[in-house]
């Protein structure tokens, strides 16, 4: 019975509180003002290199050969 009350305060508290009254627009920049829009900065240069499907090599001798002393 106390948890009952316990969440029905609350509820009822709210439901007899007056609603939230957003501001007015008015001060607001609007959207499409060419005032405020700043042209975007480049992006990275971006390169694509082709490679062609192979099958998976041996994953030791991929390992070594990326290893800091190249392959041992």
């Amino acid at each position: 019975m106390k948890i009952l009350l316990a969440a029905t305060v609350p509820l009822a508290l709210a439901g007899c509180s007056q609603p939230f009254e957003p501001p007015l627009a008015a001060p607001l920049t609007r959207a499409a003002d060419p005032m405020t829009a700043r042209a975007a900065p480049a992006g990275p240069a971006v390169a694509h290199t082709s490679r062609a499907i192979e099958a998976p090599g041996d994953w030791r001798q991929l390992n070594d050969a990326q290893a800091p002393g190249g392959s041992s």
